[in-house]
């Protein structure tokens, strides 16, 4: 599909396009559409992963519960939050870092490709920034939605300028709805792409 970058450095295709309206749908906030950024090719990446197989690792159970598990049954896709399981528990505890760390570095240890969203707990992505410094992420791709001030909004900026595959909402705006909106949205167009071309 073809992409174009706009003035505002976004790469859009039509698959974005299609995302970005039914994010404002779901969240009724029109003004996410300049402020979330695809990295090229990314849209594509993650539908052509969910139908072959994928694990989507989110960083709070609140975005777990709120993901359509019905789109997910429909595609070839697993869903997991490992902040709560005792091993990162007692792990961070040990480690004197947070769970939100820890369990980052779990979701690395599950096979295949992974969708890590990020949209209450920026120190998970700057664990993620960590490893990727020490060592390339493969097949993983990130949602970078927490909301916060200036050290997440910096935190987002290095993500955008690291060259792994992400979708940022850039500045302030983020959070879990957010979050929750854009993986619902990537979910629910791929279900449904994937059942009209079985039609």
């Amino acid at each position: 599909t073809l992409e174009r970058m706009n003035s505002r450095g976004q790469y859009h295709s039509q698959e974005a396009d299609n995302l970005l309206r039914r994010i404002e749908a779901e969240t009724g906030d029109t003004t996410l559409r300049q402020c979330t950024h695809f990295s090229a090719g990314v849209v594509n990446r993650i539908e052509r992963q969910m139908k072959l197989g994928m694990t989507i690792v989110t960083d709070t159970n609140l975005i777990l519960a709120g993901l359509d598990r019905r789109a997910a049954s429909q595609l070839n896709v697993n869903m997991e939050c490992f902040i709560d399981s005792p091993m990162v528990m007692t792990g961070a505890m040990q480690k004197r870092i947070t769970r939100a760390e820890l369990a980052v570095e779990r979701a690395m240890a599950v096979s295949g490709p992974k969708l890590i969203v990020v949209g209450s707990a920026p120190m998970a992505l700057n664990r993620l920034l960590q490893m990727h410094e020490q060592n390339p992420l493969q097949e993983v791709t990130i949602i970078a939605a927490a909301n916060g001030f200036a050290s997440v909004v910096e935190l987002k900026e290095k993500l955008w300028d690291s060259g792994l595959n992400c979708i940022v909402v850039r500045g302030r705006k983020g959070g879990a709805p957010v979050a929750i909106a854009i993986t619902n949205a990537l979910l629910n167009e791929a279900a449904e792409r994937k059942k009209a071309a079985q039609e």
